[in-house]
């Protein structure tokens, strides 16, 4: 483990996070929606669309019903800081085996914005990505190659990294 911490390409770093907030429906909802997203993270939200027709929702395929943010850098850790101040609590299940996590805010008004009768409560889905550096030679055109097993990211390391940089309580699953 020391030698770990010593090593810099051992090191775990932010890769993005994707905040994602539907809506169900286009129209109203969607408008209201984006600019709450925009409000929260400083970045311009894009739509997204319907994969299939849904009839018993009303959903029809490639009608716009969500919209989502994907922040990088110090954007991405300034919102991440934002969120485990509201919630500080994350399930061990909420974790996939590569180093990505996902969570739930069950409201926007967590983050100081006035609740107005008129926009509703919206929640959100943020998705995180974590990553190590060398991870590029997966994702480049040219010669690309699979990524070693020690450069992976385990769940052992994402908890260790998330208690070490945002102090989150890691829970068992209670049922």
């Amino acid at each position: 483990m020391k030698e770990m911490a010593s090593n810099p390409m051992q090191k775990i770093a932010l890769d993005k996070v994707v905040i994602n907030m539907s809506v169900g429906e286009s129209g109203e909802k969607l408008v209201k929606a984006e600019k709450l997203l925009k409000s929260i993270t400083g970045q311009k939200p894009i739509k997204r669309r319907a994969k299939q027709t849904i009839q018993p929702f009303g959903i029809k395929k490639n009608e716009a019903i969500a919209c989502k943010v994907t922040l990088r850098r110090d954007r991405a850790r300034e919102f991440l800081k934002r969120c485990f101040n509201i919630q500080n609590r994350l399930f061990k299940s909420q974790f996939d085996t590569y180093g990505n996590f996902s969570f739930g805010v069950a409201e926007h008004t967590d983050f100081g914005i006035r609740y107005d009768p008129n926009v509703g409560i919206y929640g959100m889905d943020i998705s995180v990505s974590l990553k190590r550096p060398g991870y590029r030679i997966k994702e480049r055109k040219l010669q690309k190659k699979k990524l070693p097993q020690k450069q992976r990211i385990n769940r052992a390391d994402v908890f260790s990294f998330l208690v070490d940089e945002y102090g989150v309580e890691l829970v068992e699953e209670i049922e």
